[in-house]
């Protein structure tokens, strides 16, 4: 049997088949330097200058953004995935920068920009089930009765929570897999075993492709898809698409960007006198990418706008400092907490938050019924605390054992924050209306109080 063709196939060849017996792993080449412009500096030199300006314009504006954020930190749960992305586009810039500057190291620095933006994806994954039901216990209940469809149209009986399992897997599985596929190709392009411009077997790069494509991938597509369905449950004051567009545009500007350089790498980009080869393979595509965060930077100021945790939308909140702020921020505890859940999901079968029975407490509603038949001056409620209207006695009551609203009669205050958990609790508890945030009467089912 003639093996040669299946030989071939296991040669050392670049990205578009091109042939093996003078291959050359593309790496950096130190001490190589192009001749000077004709403005007196080297063209390594320029994209530094260049680089460094748009470093410097990124961190303005996003430390002005995530300032503001820290000085109406209201949430915290949602605010602290805002400022995690809102720090992206400062990170890729230096890195950008330390890729140029250094280009024999660049190899190292690059791949830590997908371990940054695979917790990104993750933060915002999780800021988005923030926006859609805020409390962890009632999400199994939530997500089961959500209705399912396929493809078709068709509903799919059991409501929707192994979706959002299989959402929280594909998503929060990704900053743990990504850090570790990192170790793996800073490892292997420090032994000499990676190749980026080959896809033969020999080289780990064709492995780490395959993982990425097949095992980690998908995490964004998976956010996406969780927004496209769950957008109407997302209160349109958060900006939920204006997030996605701005952090997708960073991912796709990079994705496009390596392909376009890989492809034209050999055939159109050729190295000259003043611009070598290091100078086009490594330099240009990160003062690029160092330009692109510089412009999303600006975006993010739209996208992740810190107006509406100002204390005058949310005058029930309480404001945390701004130096407990900041540690808020930087404790990933939230994050590495959710991968924990995503494997535990992924072994266990359970919910994201370890429930398995998706439906909540029934001796909650049996408690309702009979505070519901109970005189408002039971021992339990405060004397001072101002009667709930009599008309209106069951649901309100219902609503603050609930934990909607705390408070008696007009000086009800709202505790929770998602617009599509809301209009689900209001579901639940029977509340007419179609925003629960109104805490007023009118939004209150007209239920007389049994007599006692």
């Amino acid at each position: 049997m003639n093996y040669q063709p299946f030989t071939k196939l296991l040669q050392p060849r670049g990205l578009f088949g091109s042939s093996d017996s003078n291959f050359t792993c593309s790496r950096p080449k130190p001490d190589e330097h192009g001749d000077l412009l004709s403005i007196g500096i080297t063209f390594k030199s320029l994209m530094t200058y260049i680089t460094t300006a748009a470093l410097g314009l990124t961190t303005i504006s996003a430390l002005f953004l995530i300032w503001k954020h820290l000085h109406r930190y209201t949430t915290p749960k949602e605010q602290r995935q805002n400022v995690r992305i809102i720090a992206m586009p400062v990170f890729f810039s230096i890195i950008s920068l330390l890729s140029i500057m250094f280009y024999v190291d660049s190899i190292y620095f690059k791949p830590l920009i997908d371990v940054y933006e695979s917790f990104c994806v993750a933060a915002l994954f999780l800021l988005y089930v923030e926006y859609v039901c805020p409390e962890e216990e009632m999400r199994p209940k939530y997500f089961n009765d959500l209705e399912n469809k396929d493809k078709k149209g068709n509903i799919i009986p059991g409501g929707s929570l192994k979706w959002f399992n299989r959402t929280w897997i594909t998503v929060l599985q990704f900053p743990l897999t990504k850090t570790l596929s990192c170790i793996v190709e800073i490892s292997t392009q420090a032994a000499g075993v990676f190749c980026a411009n080959s896809l033969s077997p020999r080289y780990a790069h064709i492995w780490l492709l395959l993982i990425d494509m097949f095992i980690i991938g998908g995490a964004v597509s998976a956010v996406i898809k969780f927004y496209i369905r769950l957008k109407k449950e997302i209160n349109p004051k958060h900006h939920p698409l204006a997030k996605l567009l701005a952090f997708k545009g960073v991912v796709f500007f990079q994705f496009f960007q390596e392909i376009i350089f890989g492809f034209l790498n050999g055939k159109i980009f050729q190295p000259s006198r003043t611009m070598t080869y290091d100078d086009i393979y490594y330099g240009i595509p990160m003062m690029l990418t160092a330009l692109e965060a510089m412009l999303f930077s600006f975006a993010f100021h739209f996208a992740f706008r810190s107006r509406e945790y100002h204390a005058e939308n949310r005058p029930d909140a309480h404001r945390l400092s701004t130096w407990r702020a900041i540690l808020d921020a930087l404790n990933l505890s939230d994050i590495v907490h959710s991968v924990i859940l995503a494997f535990h999901l992924f072994l266990t079968k359970n919910s994201p938050n370890g429930f398995n029975n998706p439906a909540p407490r029934r001796q909650r509603t049996s408690e309702l019924d009979d505070m519901s038949r109970e005189p408002l001056t039971d021992s339990r409620w405060p004397e001072s605390a101002t009667p709930v209207p009599e008309t209106h006695g069951h649901m309100a009551v219902g609503a603050q054992q609930y934990g909607i609203v705390r408070g008696y009669g007009n000086e009800r205050e709202e505790l929770s924050t998602g617009y599509g958990y809301d209009k689900y609790r209001a579901g639940y508890l029977g509340i007419d209306g179609t925003n629960s945030r109104d805490p007023s009467p009118s939004r209150l089912a007209q239920k007389p109080r049994d007599m006692v």
